[in-house]
């Protein structure tokens, strides 16, 4: 890394034995459980010594990625490895539901998977059915945002709140049983909100979103405000108690890390991991889960070795937002370079400058590719052998999510599965046949 990486890398790169402690004590305090097994047989009987193999399959905790790029390729071995990468890694995708983009024609969105194509915008089927096929949970973005607004909208506040809640009810009609989560709301307090927009439209977003989607977990999003840290006054902080106080479901907040021009500068706060954890303590107290909604890490030419650069960061603040009791999924927004927003397909133009996929466009893997493969499947992982005996404790320390065991006892060997959860008491309860 160069002078200008160094420079922006300091607090990340510097000693800092308290920061490594809170990550080391909130990754096991937060992220992993004690489990005991007892074993039995099909009479009930305990089963008095076996070897239990237990293997950590899907996290609990969602790492994520836009899957914007479902189908966008020209040539089909690209939307393969595509595909292939995405599944690899990731255990939550972003569905995008912009509306302009959904709905360019009035009266005709785009749900199914043989809609017109719009770059970047896959159709909303397209990305449900890749979910599904392959154990991914969908996450719809955004319900209602001031930009991306369908120009044939036109009409007094009155007659656009109808319209808002007419694509909430279309939206909740096909998806509210297939996707679980939804960003309500986006970077509200963001320039240029739409003036055409109802008053107090987070409040009117929540109102209706709890109404048509009662078993979803409904997020307001914040883009570049939300580390604007001013304790109980910070203004993202205000919102959400705002809505909270108003009665609105609010289940949970986003709050998005891109590393663009107005963002890489502020050393002393984005960059630090000390600001980071405060922030996470601030928003904390909200009582809501927390996920770095839309996570961009550059790796421009300038900086040196950018992919060094990169690499650092990801494992840095990865590291820092995952030990955080607050948050529960980090997602990560372009997962292939050359594919960013504003920009042609495959350029150095635009967004695509800042290269902050994790895969180059020839879909090679780029060294903070393999950095989170490592973290998430190698070092935050569970995989163990527990020497089980009807007069021993048989506890073992696991990260939470769904497991596989093998138990092998004198009578032969017996494969199951259960979950490992976050504050219950795990206890798991083997019947062998």
């Amino acid at each position: 890394m160069n002078e200008l990486a160094r420079r922006l890398s300091r607090h990340f790169t510097s000693i800092d034995p308290e920061v490594d402690f809170r990550i080391r004590q909130g990754i096991d305090s937060n992220r992993k459980s004690f489990a005991t097994l007892n074993i039995v047989d099909g009479e009930g009987v305990p089963v008095q010594a076996a070897r239990v193999k237990v293997t950590l399959k899907r996290h609990a905790y969602q790492f994520g990625c836009n899957l914007f790029m479902l189908k966008q390729f020209p040539h089909e071995e690209q939307n393969a490895a595509y595909e292939e990468t995405f599944r690899d890694v990731f255990n939550l995708a972003v569905v995008p539901f912009y509306w302009s983009d959904l709905e360019p024609v009035d009266g005709s969105p785009r749900f199914a998977a043989d809609s017109p194509n719009i770059y970047r915008r896959p159709a909303p089927d397209l990305c449900v059915e890749y979910c599904e096929r392959n154990g991914i949970t969908p996450k719809g973005h955004p319900l209602l945002w001031h930009q991306f607004w369908p120009a044939w909208l036109t009409g007094s506040k009155r007659e656009i709140e109808m319209r808002i809640v007419q694509r909430f009810e279309e939206i909740a009609a096909r998806y509210g049983d297939r996707i679980r989560i939804w960003d309500v709301a986006n970077e509200a307090q963001s320039p240029g909100v739409n003036p055409r927009l109802p008053d107090s439209h987070v409040d009117f977003a929540f109102e209706h979103a709890a109404r048509l989607f009662p078993t979803s977990t409904l997020t307001y999003n914040d883009d570049c405000h939300w580390y604007d840290l001013h304790g109980d006054y910070s203004p993202v902080y205000l919102l959400v108690q705002h809505l909270m106080d108003r009665g609105r479901k609010v289940n949970a907040l986003g709050c998005q890390y891109h590393m663009f021009d107005g963002q890489i500068e502020k050393v002393d706060t984005m960059l630090n991991p000390r600001h980071l954890f405060a922030c996470l303590d601030q928003y904390g107290k909200l009582g809501l889960p927390i996920n770095m909604s839309e996570i961009s890490l550059v790796s421009r030419h300038d900086l040196g070795d950018g992919d060094e650069f990169q690499s650092l960061f990801l494992e840095r603040l990865y590291s820092v937002w995952f030990s955080h009791a607050a948050t529960n999924g980090l997602i990560w927004w372009n997962l292939v370079d050359g594919t960013a927003a504003y920009a042609p397909l495959g350029s150095d133009e635009g967004e695509n400058k800042l290269r902050a996929g994790l895969v180059n466009f020839d879909f090679t893997p780029k060294k903070a590719f393999k950095t989170l493969k490592r973290l998430i499947q190698h070092e935050w992982t569970t995989n163990e052998t527990v020497e089980y005996s009807a007069q021993a404790p048989n506890i073992f320390h696991g990260f939470h999510g769904e497991y596989d065991a093998e138990v092998t006892t004198a009578a032969g060997t017996f494969k199951t599965s259960f979950s490992l959860r976050e504050k219950q008491s795990n206890t798991i309860r083997i019947v062998l046949p």
